[in-house]
């Protein structure tokens, strides 16, 4: 395995670290039906305003989402629509997953 390859791994976890938190998650999910501004984000998920800007600019960093600016406002999008792609198999394995634990526990107990 060469250098390059390596530096595919390394690119890849960023990118991966950019989707482990849950209020990144939810700004994905938010953010899947098109472009929204900040304010419109704090509106629909009732977080600070600073907690959202935050996430953003880690995830704008790692190339995740993407801004548009028109007049005051600045649009966020997701960069990609592969994003929603690997948030919907993580989604699923998710609750595959939990559904297989849930079967499990129901056997143990009943």
């Amino acid at each position: 395995m060469g250098i390059k390859d390596k530096d595919v791994y390394h690119i890849h976890a960023e990118i991966c670290q950019a989707l482990t938190h849950p209020v990144r998650l939810e700004i994905i999910d938010h953010l899947r039906m098109g472009e929204k501004t900040v304010s419109e984000l704090v509106e629909e998920m009732a977080l600070p305003q600073s907690s959202i800007s935050r996430h953003l600019r880690l995830m704008r960093t790692k190339g995740v989402v993407r801004t548009r600016r028109e007049g005051l406002n600045v649009y966020y999008e997701l960069s990609n629509e592969k994003i929603v792609q690997a948030y919907d198999l993580i989604h699923q394995f998710v609750s595959d997953h939990y559904s297989q634990q849930s079967d499990l526990l129901e056997t143990a107990i009943f």
